[in-house]
C-alpha cells in the first residue's frame, strides 16, 4: 500500500526554493518513502513514526501515520 504524501505549509514554500534537480531528487525519494515508510535508507530520530531520509543532497523530515495512510513532511534541508 501506497501511502499518500503531505507537505507542511513552511515545507512547501521550502520546496518551492529548490533546484529543479533537488525538487527530483524530493519528488523520487519520497515516491519510494510513500511505499516502504520505515525503509527506503531511512533513520527514525526521536519516534518510531519521526523519520529522516536523504534525497540527492536533500534531508526531509517526515512523519508517518498509518490510520491517516499518510506522510507528512515536515522539514526539508537543502
Amino acid at each position: 500500500m501506497s501511502l499518500r504524501i503531505a507537505f507542511t505549509p513552511e515545507c512547501e514554500r521550502a520546496y518551492k526554493r529548490l533546484t529543479s534537480q533537488q525538487q527530483r531528487d524530493v519528488d523520487r525519494g519520497m515516491a519510494r518513502v510513500a511505499n516502504d515508510p520505515y525503509g527506503c535508507g531511512s533513520s527514525q530520530t526521536y519516534h518510531k513514526d519521526r523519520r529522516i531520509v536523504t534525497c540527492g543532497s536533500v534531508f526531509v523530515e517526515y512523519q508517518v501515520s498509518m490510520s491517516a495512510v499518510t506522510i507528512t513532511v515536515v522539514g526539508l534541508h537543502g
